[in-house]
């Protein structure tokens, strides 16, 4: 009886439940970004939110919202409490100490992504170096792994594009930049890994003809993050539900449609994000600009 007074008095007077006196929240809100038509929410966010709340216990509610720079207002806001981000996202949020990131997800076998520098095999240039002064292609100037990510390795390995390139030009997609190198019309090009793969069907010796000659370091996949105010017990329950569900039927395939293709989660923590500060730094970018650049459908598993 007395503990239970006690509760009530800090209750009223703190305006909240008392430490060990507090229930669990009845709802919990998994915000992410639209990148399809509503149908995509039905299929695959509402079944994953179901097993989510079957998990936990408590009613898992999936948000849609037009951007990340919404996103991350719903997560300052505190109306959020499961995000999935993409690695600039992330960064903004924690840097106003709204999130704490969980998880990251695995595509392919991998947990980060990274472009690549090619040029051809026989007669194209063998080095950043001998790039210089030569006709490069870029894929769109908001493109994270056709631009952005590329132009801060490019310029910490000391090459300026407006100053040290021949014609600089924009393809507009990433197969386009590896028909531009093949075609010669650029010495080299930087593009996706995968990209490649993409043109194999029309090019089947593009492999042979295509060569990488330089790759940008390592960028995290899209994570999960949470509100930094959840108990930590709730959010070692909510990691656990995450990797519960998604380990296999119908929440498996829900969630690589939702993430864009991953199957799979590891640990993260937040030094891993410290490639996205150097990147935004090198290009004095805001955060939150790069975060939208990343929302483009290329970015889907990763930016």
């Amino acid at each position: 009886m007395l503990t239970t007074a006690v509760c009530v008095i800090f209750a009223l007077l703190a305006g909240a439940l008392a430490p060990g006196c507090r229930e669990g929240p009845d709802k919990l809100v998994f915000g992410f970004v639209l990148t399809g038509d509503e149908c995509w929410v039905e299929s695959a966010a509402a079944p994953l939110a179901d097993g989510l709340s079957a998990e936990l216990g408590v009613t898992v509610e999936p948000f849609a919202f037009g951007s990340s720079a919404e996103l991350l207002q719903g997560l300052r806001a505190g109306q959020v409490d499961i995000a999935l981000l993409n690695p600039f996202a992330y960064v903004a949020a924690r840097e106003t100490g709204s999130v704490r990131v969980l998880l990251r997800c695995v595509r392919d076998g991998k947990d980060w992504w990274r472009s690549g520098i090619i040029a051809l095999a026989d007669g194209g240039p063998r080095t950043l170096e001998e790039v210089r002064g030569r006709a490069f292609a870029f894929v769109d100037p908001s493109s994270p792994s056709g631009y952005l990510f590329p132009l801060a390795h490019l310029l910490r390995s000391g090459l300026d594009p407006e100053r040290d390139l021949g014609e600089v030009v924009f393809t507009g997609s990433q197969e386009e930049v590896v028909r531009a190198v093949l075609e010669g019309r650029v010495a080299a090009g930087v593009c996706r890994e995968g990209a490649r793969r993409s043109v194999y069907a029309e090019m089947r010796d593009v492999f042979k003809r295509v060569t990488v000659i330089a790759y940008t370091p390592p960028v995290p996949n899209r994570s999960v993050a949470v509100r930094a105010a959840l108990e930590p017990d709730l959010v070692e329950r909510i990691k656990q539900a995450l990797l519960a569900v998604t380990a296999g039927g119908k929440g498996r395939e829900a969630w690589k449609v939702m993430s864009g293709g991953c199957d799979g989660f590891v640990e993260a923590e937040d030094q891993d994000y410290d490639v996205i500060r150097e990147t935004a730094d090198i290009l004095e970018l805001d955060m939150e600009i790069l975060a939208g650049c990343a929302d483009r459908p290329d970015g889907r598993s990763g930016p």
